[in-house]
């Protein structure tokens, strides 16, 4: 299988005079759920679809407790996650509080396999 992408143009915000510039961006050709995902992993394995399905719902469950508790998660081949958070100064470390905190994000970092996976992908020109 390849990953279709398309030619999206776009401009330097701070030139907008100058020509637009091309450059490619993937494009999604369809969308996996829960449901498919459990029965595709249940093919692979003794678990029944529905036991799949628990086991990933009680992975994301056990995810967000972790990382609410100031963890990291470590997947192993799939990566890890971790929260991140965005905010702004104050003129000491003793002023810096909750206040500061703009908002928050979850890192995710690929494992090594997902890591080879990305590089060992192939790409395609979807047509207009």
């Amino acid at each position: 299988m390849a990953v279709p992408f398309t030619a999206v143009g776009k401009t330097n915000p701070s030139q907008p005079q100058n020509p637009l510039l091309y450059y490619p961006r993937a494009t999604q050709s369809g969308v996996v759920d829960l449901e498919e995902l459990s029965e595709r992993v249940s093919d692979s394995c003794s678990a029944t679809p529905s036991d799949c399905s628990a086991v990933i719902i009680g992975l994301v469950t056990e995810i967000c407790r972790s990382l609410d508790q100031g963890n990291i998660v470590r997947l192993g081949q799939l990566g890890s996650f971790q929260v991140s958070v965005q905010g702004t100064s104050s003129p000491s470390p003793e002023e810096v509080g909750e206040a500061n905190i703009a908002s928050s994000s979850i890192i995710f970092r690929p494992g090594k396999k997902l890591k080879k996976m990305l590089d060992q992908l192939k790409f395609y020109k979807k047509k207009s």
